[in-house]
């Protein structure tokens, strides 16, 4: 067993280097900006898992990959590595976390270019603190492959270049339905996510979650305007 405190685990967890059930070694998360990443830097990660890990690599539901088996004396060589190569270690804490397009951009049935949608996202807002875990969805049509709506913030494609918005929700232990605001502008999506961010910094309390927050204030003042914000991105 790995002698190591509590701090060093929570600190390396905050990067990505996440302790395995082994209570030996880590599992390091990279991160796959909008689902999508070049072929070189996908043979990067294959490398990296032979070279420091167990040889395999686990993708997970938020299109992030995790290499599992790090030792923990080579946790700074494999940052090296992945810095030196622009591939992102990451995607935890209280912070947006890496957000999850569909492919509408390629599926017939897309409504908006989700890849562009996430990809904007990503650069504008991934790592941006928040009070607690941020997950944003992108769909591109009513299809809804990615579920929107069980996510803090969903967005679906809608037509004429307009996209519905969903607050609130979540999955895992406790599942919340996101409450649909409405339709704005596509082109405005970037405004809707900076809004809802600077509401949840402005009203949530550490580990609260985005679909706890607007519960305890839906009856205020401060919600009806943070409503009436999105809204007038129509």
């Amino acid at each position: 067993m790995l002698e190591i405190s509590e701090e060093r685990i929570a600190e390396l967890k905050g990067k990505g280097f996440i302790f395995m059930r082994d209570k030996e070694n880590f599992n390091v998360r990279l991160v796959v900006p909008a689902g999508v990443m070049e072929a070189g830097k996908m043979e990067k990660i294959c490398e990296i898992a032979k070279k420091y890990g167990t040889g395999v690599i686990m993708p997970t539901v938020r299109f992030s990959m995790e290499i599992p088996g790090i030792k923990y004396d080579d946790i700074e060589k494999v940052m090296k590595e992945c810095d030196e190569a622009g591939i992102i270690y990451g995607g935890t804490g209280a912070r947006v976390r890496p957000v999850v397009p569909c492919k509408g951009t390629e599926c017939k049935w897309g409504l908006v270019d989700t890849q562009k949608v996430g990809m904007d996202i990503h650069n504008a807002f991934y790592a941006a603190p928040a009070p607690h875990k941020f997950k944003i969805n992108v769909t591109g049509c009513p299809n809804n492959c990615v579920k929107v709506q069980f996510n803090d913030l969903g967005i679906m494609g809608a037509p004429n270049g307009m996209v519905r918005i969903f607050v609130g929700g979540r999955a895992g232990r406790k599942v919340v339905e996101g409450t649909e605001l409405g339709r704005i502008k596509a082109e405005n999506v970037l405004k809707a996510v900076d809004i809802c961010l600077e509401f949840y910094r402005a009203h949530g309390q550490a580990k609260e979650r985005f679909c706890v927050t607007l519960e305890r204030v839906k009856d205020t003042d401060d919600y009806k305007k943070f409503v009436d914000d999105i809204l007038a991105l129509a």
